[in-house]
């Protein structure tokens, strides 16, 4: 009984099925409806006198309008009628859409978001041509119509260079005091250049790093030449007035540029005195000829493509990190630094590459360090790693840096100090480069010395002897004053300058009659006579202090509180303690916002060849005459 019901439900499905199967919509027609009507065919031709609903087989007659279909449907099956009006009418708009046009505001926002991007990234202008950049565009935004190369590069990014150029020089206005660096470098295509950046602080305690501009130098680079750039980068950012300290390398042309440009004081940067220091160590015969030896091994697996697939072999065999071996600059003493570092991780899997029948034919004149020789690297990589610190904790873009030179030029002296247990060539290695700092900032030690005492982690000076700790202390307090008093002047001049002086009339000459105190009686004056030395109203105890006074005051409470951890946030120290420091927080705005070193934004390496590893500077603008047919390289954010 089971089968046969079950084979009558089959039969029902089949026969609804074809009854489905012989409805047949009109060709041609437009209404939804036809959807869920049509008609039976007799033969090849449809029967046009009955329409048939295709959910419920209900039959309606058809007299040319589809006006009693659509009332069943809204009638008997509501359900279709919602579906169909959640879906979009198909037009012509939807089908072809319209193209933004050039003056429309999502047309320009677009625009603007794409030189934001050329200039952000520092990509080429040719960027907008090239085919995977306009497919995503197109599928990001179809109805955007991407502008030509031509337009970012002389309309959109000048636009937007000269808006962020309005912004810093309005930072620069407010800024207390400025501090420039400049440095000059090759681009690839030998195309020499220089680079003026500036810092500063703000009002809100923050550190501020701009690239000014990158100017094509094709002359000489002398002193004279550079301090002209100099200068005319000071007067066209509107910086003479703002004190500005020079940040710069150790060569003789850079010091006579500041000498011309008249800039004060002028630090050296500390990457490239410790790379010059370094480099006397290095020169030594022993130190080079252990260089050498790494070197030529490295360089061996360099440019064996088969030496290079067994000593991946080996680093797995001997669970070793898959580092590949580095090779060195000699003009970059960290380079050197890192290779033997590398050396000595992976000097395993070297050794057993090197023994490998594979190679026996072409590392046959490739010889391994003996024992003494690693013992020598081993040495040489403790003895330098301090260095590598030093020059990465220097490279703190937000934390102020010239305050740390001075300890930290003191602790690498005590570093490289002998000790008994030193080999000669660790010997002759601390005594060349002891040799060389010791020279170095011999000059610049007693501004040094003030910038540690105003960084609230050094303030203790403790590399100091007291007579100079004090002399120290001394001298900032006389900075101080000269400070208070510089901007009580200023304040004065520019307030005479707002309130000019009226012509006086006779109603002010009426005023300032009424306005005199009347004269002291004779008992009055009697009475001040006898006892005014001993009968003051003055209240001593209430009287207003000096400056230095003040300052001496404030400099008693601020060497007693404890000092900052070396790990805090100096700015966010003197930050919490300007209102109990006022004339102290201003003299340290004025020292801490000068770097310890070069500018590495635009090259990306530091003068002394360390591979930058600090922060994009805020903002980036280039000279209008940066370089023609080349883009504005300019890191930037809005204002």
């Amino acid at each position: 009984m089971a089968d046969i019901a079950e084979e009558k439900e089959e039969v029902g499905k089949t026969d609804v099925a074809k009854e489905k199967d012989d409805i047949h919509t009109p060709h041609g027609s437009k209404s939804f409806v036809w959807k869920y009507f049509g008609f039976r065919k007799d033969g090849r031709k449809l029967i046009k006198d009955m329409a048939i609903c295709r959910k419920c087989r209900w039959e309606a007659r058809y007299c040319g309008n589809t006006s009693n279909l659509s009332a069943h449907l809204k009638r008997r099956h509501r359900d279709i009628l919602g579906e169909e009006k959640a879906q979009p009418s198909t037009t012509l708009t939807t089908l072809f859409p319209q193209k933004f046009s050039n003056s429309s505001k999502r047309a320009k926002n677009i625009s603007k978001a794409i030189a934001f991007f050329i200039c952000r990234d520092i990509r080429p202008y040719c960027v907008v041509e090239n085919e995977g950049f306009r497919y995503l565009l197109d599928t990001l935004e179809p109805r955007y119509c991407i502008p030509s190369r031509q337009h970012f590069s002389e309309s959109v990014i000048p636009k937007l260079y000269a808006k962020v150029r309005d912004g810093v020089i309005q930072e620069l206005q407010k800024a207390q005091r400025v501090a420039v660096t400049c440095d000059g470098w090759t681009s690839c295509t030998t195309e020499s250049f220089i680079t003026v950046t500036c810092h500063f602080i703000d009002h809100e305690w923050e550190m501020h790093n701009y690239v000014l501009q990158t100017r094509v130098l094709a002359e000489t680079h002398s002193g004279v030449n550079l301090g002209h750039v100099l200068r005319a980068a000071c007067e066209e950012w509107g910086l003479s007035d703002k004190a500005p300290a020079l940040i710069t390398d150790n060569a003789s042309n850079m010091k006579r540029a500041g000498e011309e440009a008249g800039m004060s004081p002028h630090i050296m940067c500390f990457a490239h005195t410790l790379n010059l220091s370094t480099q006397d160590g290095l020169k030594i015969a022993a130190t080079d000829r252990l260089l050498g030896r790494v070197r030529r091994i490295v360089s061996f697996f360099h440019r064996s493509a088969v030496a290079t697939a067994v000593y991946k072999e080996k680093q797995k065999l001997l669970d070793l990190p898959c580092h590949k071996l580095k090779s060195d600059v000699k003009t970059r003493w960290n380079s050197s630094f890192e290779m033997l570092e590398r050396f000595l991780e992976q000097q395993h899997a070297v050794t057993a590459t090197l023994l490998d029948k594979k190679l026996r034919k072409g590392a046959s004149d490739i010889h391994t360090l003996t024992e003494s020789d690693l013992t020598a690297a081993e040495q040489m990589v403790s003895l330098l790693a301090p260095l590598k610190a030093a020059t990465t904790l220097m490279c703190e873009e937000k934390q102020p840096t010239v305050s740390i030179i001075a300890p930290l030029r003191t602790k690498l002296l005590t570093h490289f100090e002998c000790a008994p247990d030193d080999t000669p060539l660790i010997r002759d290695m601390k005594r060349a480069m002891a040799e060389d700092l010791q020279e170095r900032y011999e000059d610049e030690e007693p501004f040094l010395h003030r910038a540690a005492a105003l960084d609230p982690r050094f303030k203790k000076l403790p590399f100091l002897t007291d007579e100079k700790r004090n002399q120290t202390f001394e001298c900032i307090a006389e900075e101080a004053v000269q400070l208070k008093e510089q901007r009580l002047q200023n304040e004065a001049e520019a307030q005479a300058q707002k309130t000019p002086p009226r012509a006086q009339t006779c109603d002010d000459e009426w005023e300032t009659e009424t306005e005199e105190a009347p004269p002291a009686s004779k008992k009055t004056k009697v009475l001040d006579d006898l006892f005014g030395d001993s009968f003051s109203t003055e209240d001593l105890s209430v009287r207003k202090k000096t400056s230095k006074e003040l300052v001496n005051d404030e400099i008693r409470k601020y060497r007693d509180i404890a000092s900052l951890s070396l790990g805090g946030k100096v700015l966010e120290w003197w930050k919490a303690h300007q209102a109990e420091f006022p004339l102290l927080a201003d003299l340290a705005k004025t020292y801490l916002c000068i770097p310890g070193l070069i500018s590495s934004s635009v090259s990306g390496e530091s003068s002394a060849g360390v591979t930058s590893q600090r922060a994009d500077s805020d903002v980036t603008t280039l000279s209008r005459d940066f370089t023609p047919g080349r883009c504005y390289s300019c890191r930037i954010h809005t204002y």
